[in-house]
């Protein structure tokens, strides 16, 4: 079998075109054969017969060879084309094929043995041709030549439409299957270049096949592997960096406690001192690849609530009302956790309170809002907002940050199986929205 998959089906409809033309050809001489073994009725066969009685009484001048009697009057009398065997000593063809035995058979039992019997063509008819003899002494001869009415609209063998449909069935069948063989390992490719594209690591490829298919496996595969190692990397990276970090904070904070004898001056080192800790959890938070945790089904009313006490905790204030119905969908407990803390912390920072969290059901989705009171979003900056390491006019980014928060929540919600935006408030203010499919 060729390798490459252009010649693959080069091959195929090659192959497809040589069975229907062969198959074509084949029901062409064997629907012949037929149509011609049913114009030799036993009328045909009769008429015929009657035919080489007259042509034995034919009288022949023996001056010149030739019947006494007009051979044309004689052929339109019975419907046949008389022509001497001296003009034409061969005509035609030898019949062939299975398809005409019998028909040569019966013609032979009928008129002799040693009768000869031509097959041939005339102005796109099919005419049998007899070798009859001619005169009483039977010294000269003449074809017979029997044209082959064609086949009427309503006449075709039920037999040539039974083939033709199993042969088109067959060719359909087996160009279906074959072209299954060509198309699986690019919907397995395809499958493939989808879980990369989430970061989810594949299955490894089959390496076989066309020759361009399994080139491209082979890279996939080596492609999924070196994401693999590089997220393995990443992951030891990171591990060391909250390490490396966090622990000259750790004494940054506590030298400050002992060291600045200035309330005032303390709490603002303790300020900024927590303010690089969040910039520093943010660039972790968005470097880790996908969640490491387990996606568990939970009851957004009890989750909203710990949201809302942690944020108060932490001075945060929101205003927050369970509703009556349970609204379960499937998170990431930590990640779900992270994305509303940043949103809440957000309108704090950079809006304006009161801080509203709403839950609504919208058809097969949960919709969590995020609202606050400040001078809002302008529409053409919300989509750079969520890009990473952007932030805000001096409106809404005076305060320090990363520029990561709003691009962490959006990523947060794609491994959710959902999205987030950003919209304008009725009055002032803006809606942090996020949909999250229900479970």
């Amino acid at each position: 079998m060729p390798k490459t998959l252009f010649w693959r089906l080069a091959s195929l409809l090659m192959i497809a075109l040589a069975v229907a033309v062969l198959a074509m050809i084949l029901l062409f001489r064997q629907d012949r054969a037929t149509l011609i073994a049913r114009n030799f009725t036993e009328a045909k066969m009769a008429q015929i017969e009657a035919l080489r009685a007259t042509l034995a009484k034919v009288a022949v001048d023996e001056s010149t060879g030739r019947p006494a009697q007009p051979l044309q009057r004689l052929g339109r009398e019975y419907g046949v084309m008389l022509i001497p065997t001296d003009r034409r000593p061969e005509i035609g063809q030898v019949p062939r094929g299975p398809a005409l035995a019998p028909l040569v058979e019966k013609l032979q039992e009928q008129l002799g043995h040693d009768t000869e019997i031509r097959l041939g063509m005339r102005l796109d008819q099919p005419v049998v041709w007899i070798r009859l003899k001619l005169g009483e002494q039977g010294a000269r001869a003449v074809w017979a030549g029997i044209p082959i009415r064609n086949v009427e609209a309503g006449e075709v063998p039920m037999r040539l439409l039974v083939t033709l449909g199993g042969v088109l069935i067959v060719l359909l069948a087996a160009t279906l299957w074959f072209a299954r063989r060509l198309s699986r390992p690019l919907a397995d490719l395809a499958d493939a270049v989808d879980k990369v594209a989430v970061g989810k690591r594949p299955d490894p490829l089959p390496e076989d096949g066309p020759t361009e298919i399994a080139r491209v496996a082979r890279n996939v595969n080596r492609m999924a592997a070196n994401l693999e190692r590089l997220e393995r990397d990443r992951s030891t990276m990171l591990a060391g960096i909250s390490h490396d970090i966090r622990t000259p904070l750790t004494r940054l904070r506590l030298a400050g406690e002992m060291a600045v004898s200035d309330p005032q001056s303390r709490s603002e080192m303790a300020a900024d001192i927590d303010e690089i800790d969040r910039i520093v959890t943010q660039f972790l938070d968005f470097a880790r690849g996908n969640p490491k945790e387990s996606p568990i089904r939970i009851d957004l009313r009890e989750s909203l609530s710990a949201v809302a006490r942690k944020a108060e905790s932490r001075s945060l204030p929101v205003q927050w009302a369970a509703g009556e119905d349970a609204i379960c969908v499937n998170t990431f407990p930590a990640a779900f956790e992270r994305m509303l803390m940043n949103l809440i912390e957000n309108a704090h920072r950079y809006g304006k309170p009161p801080v509203e969290l709403v839950l609504i059901r919208d058809g097969v989705v949960a919709e969590i809002d995020v609202l606050d009171a400040g001078e809002g979003v302008a529409a053409a900056d919300v989509e750079r907002l969520k890009q990473p390491f952007v932030r805000g006019d001096q409106a809404r980014g005076g305060s320090m940050g990363a520029g990561l928060g709003l691009a962490l929540v959006e990523r947060l919600a794609q491994w959710h199986g959902g999205s987030f935006d950003l919209l304008p408030r009725a009055g002032a203010g803006t809606i942090a929205r996020l949909r999250l499919p229900l479970a």
